[in-house]
């Protein structure tokens, strides 16, 4: 009889060793797809609904031609003018313009149309939620301005900085120049860049 008793009592001890693996092993999991359910909902470098819209509609659009890109470069910066036959460039959904004061620092200004399979607008959008710092003696600022998501890149030591942002969700727009960030915001043709809204 002792035999018995022994051996249900080991039985029942082996049944419910066994059972609580699959129970634990069954709470581990449900709380580890909760976990991961709530890291993707708090993770602020989750891409949104809105943005895979926007970099789906970006990769079917057409990009601008030379001289439509062209056309929106400014004519001037802050009563600069371009300088030289060279200063105002287009090439491969890229414009760019030099713009320099006689005996100071200059101003270079950039339009990239961010459709087809390229990644700029992606890249703006990413690098401004991972918020990433750069080499010492740098410094990056991440503001919303008017509206506009901006990164500002400056570098003290050399008086040389920069402000992007993007328009329309489409193009990527960037002032580089010796002044402040605040500053070359202020810089900005706002008016030129609305020639781009036809595009959209």
């Amino acid at each position: 009889m002792k035999n018995h008793i022994y051996l249900l009592s080991l039985l029942m001890l082996i049944v419910s060793c066994k059972d609580s693996p699959k129970e634990e092993s069954k709470t581990t999991i449900s709380s580890a797809i909760q976990n991961t359910e709530e890291e993707v909902l708090t993770n602020p470098l989750q891409i949104t609904k809105n943005e895979k819209d926007i970099y789906k509609a970006l990769k079917k659009k057409t990009p601008l031609t030379n001289d439509q890109l062209f056309a929106i470069l400014p004519k001037d910066i802050h009563g600069n003018k371009p300088i030289g036959d060279y200063a105002l460039q287009v090439s491969s959904q890229l414009a760019s313009g030099m713009y320099k004061p006689i005996g100071k620092k200059g101003y270079n200004f950039f339009i990239q149309d961010g459709v087809g399979s390229s990644a700029i607008i992606r890249n703006f959008f990413d690098t401004y939620k991972a918020k990433p710092q750069g080499p010492p003696q740098t410094e990056y600022f991440y503001v919303e301005r008017a509206g506009y998501k901006t990164i500002a890149f400056l570098q003290p030591n050399i008086k040389r900085n920069d402000i992007r942002f993007v328009y329309n969700n489409r193009f990527r727009i960037t002032l580089e120049g010796p002044d402040s960030a605040d500053v070359l915001w202020t810089y900005i043709d706002f008016e030129n860049l609305k020639k781009l809204d036809q595009y959209n």
